[in-house]
């Protein structure tokens, strides 16, 4: 595996650039450089937004290293406070469903057709404020990792998303020559890391497929010593079973197929529409019919756990989606159309391990009765209705940092596009409206949707492991 390139660019250094001149007297004419690491950070926490935060740490390396130490301390104490960020989502727009075609199309560099389409980011209002990045856009992606010319690479054009998790995106490349084979890449947009797996190709190549990410900042117990670590698992069915395989970025090695041990063959049409993973405690799972499938992922080898085979709603796979309440237990949320008018989300179980059980395996699903969030500003047509409900609606991405979840709204919508409605207080932002008629549509509906999260101590420590101060960094830091 090539080394981790940490490159020049990344949006955290693009936001710092396009802001004001910082480069004079900052706090008396040594820019505050005098001032002892416990006597800056209460400064900086009484700053009034974490812009200015990244401002300040941007005007000298031991300022970032103080942002980065503290950057527990200070996400709480900013008002309001930095916790979970929605950054926004990436979709890919072109035909496929799923996580990934079966057949690879090779895509040349002239390739200027619909299903060439370049991966699109959509920001959120945080994203807007944070970092710039105000309207949607078919370059934040490629723009975010630049070459050594101080050029956006080319490497992640025509890239699909199919995962993310704390800042990190799994993106399948899929320009000429890594169409041979099946080639991931995770890249840290915010600073523009990135890292290429080996491609699986010829019998190891798989076809359809689900992924996970699992990263350094889901190790509570032991944190890796690289500050770039992750594993990559993928789901995929072969002739007589569905299988299960990991890469590791500390051996830097696919771990052997291990078959899937608790539940038959996954049929493809499932395989296809499994779409986002939960990664809790070091175990990722998707939502199946009434029941989840569940892999340790924390582990040199996938392996599967046992999980209860009912006591879940046997709605649309796009009507409900797995979650984490805030005490950290998994649930389904299930989505429904109130009085035919307006619509509703709502938690409705939720995973109880058996006594004793650390690995979250094993227990039964306990039916919640809480609160149903109803959206009653985003009302559907309910008259001269073409198209059923069960297509107008998708859940799609829900943001584990910040309670956030995505969500569509398509034909037979007053208001088609993309949402998020935070699971706590119930509040509801638009990020994009219906983009070029794909929202449900048999052609696209949005398919390769990724959401785009972080939590507030990673985006400040953004600062320091970032390449805001790219001089004095290794451009072959190796993972």
């Amino acid at each position: 595996m090539p080394p981790v390139r940490r490159a020049s660019g990344g949006w955290l250094l693009r936001r710092i650039s396009r802001g004001d001149d910082y480069s004079g007297d900052l706090v008396g004419g040594d820019h505050g450089r005098s001032l002892p690491d416990d006597a800056l950070s209460p400064v900086l926490a009484c700053l009034p937004t974490a812009a200015d935060v990244v401002r300040c740490a941007a005007a000298c390396r031991r300022w970032a290293s103080v942002v980065a130490k503290d950057a527990a301390v200070l996400s709480r104490t900013l008002a309001p406070p930095l916790q979970g960020l929605t950054l926004g989502f990436f979709h890919q727009p072109d035909g496929a469903t799923g996580a990934t075609p079966r057949k690879r199309k090779r895509l040349s560099s002239n390739d200027d057709s619909d299903t060439a389409a370049q991966p699109r980011f959509f920001p959120s209002a945080a994203a807007a404020g944070l970092l710039g990045l105000r309207s949607p856009s078919k370059t934040a992606l490629a723009d975010a990792v630049l070459d050594d010319q101080g050029r956006s690479s080319r490497l992640l054009e025509h890239a699909r998303p199919v995962a993310s998790r704390n800042g990190c995106l799994v993106v399948e490349l899929r320009r000429e020559r890594h169409t041979e084979g099946l080639t991931l890449c995770v890249v840290n947009p915010m600073t523009g890391d990135l890292a290429q797996v080996p491609p699986l190709s010829g019998s190891d190549k798989p076809g359809d497929y689900a992924c996970a990410l699992y990263t350094g900042h889901d190790d509570l117990v032991s944190p890796p010593l690289s500050s770039f670590f992750f594993r990559v698992l993928i789901v995929y069915n072969r002739r007589s079973s569905t299988v299960l395989r990991s890469y590791s970025s500390d051996t830097r090695s696919w771990s052997a197929e291990v078959n899937r041990s608790w539940g038959p063959k996954v049929s493809s049409e499932d395989l296809r529409a499994l779409g986002q993973s939960i990664v809790l405690r070091g175990v990722a799972y998707w939502p199946l019919r009434r029941t989840v499938l569940a892999v340790r992922i924390d582990t040199p080898e996938p392996a599967e756990l046992r999980m209860p085979l009912s006591g879940t709603s046997s709605l649309p796979l796009g009507w409900r989606s797995l979650g984490v309440t805030p005490d950290g237990r998994l649930t389904f949320i299930d989505a429904a159309v109130c009085g035919g008018e307006y619509v509703t989300v709502a938690a409705r179980a939720f995973l109880c391990p058996k006594a004793g059980e650390d690995d979250d395996g094993g227990g039964k699903w306990e039916t919640i009765r809480g609160n149903c969030i109803r959206m009653t500003q985003l009302k559907l047509r309910c008259r001269d209705r073409d198209t059923p409900y069960e297509e107008t609606i998708k859940l799609r991405w829900f943001c584990e940092k910040s309670g956030n979840l995505f969500f569509t709204l398509g034909k037979g919508t007053r208001s088609p596009g993309a949402f998020t409605v935070n699971m706590s207080t119930e509040q509801v932002e638009k990020v994009a409206d219906d983009v070029d008629g794909l929202l449900h549509s048999h052609r696209g509906s949005w398919p390769s949707f990724v959401g785009y999260e972080m939590d507030g101590p990673t985006y400040l420590a953004a600062v320091l492991s970032g390449p805001l101060h790219s001089s004095n960094l290794s451009t072959n830091f190796r993972v």
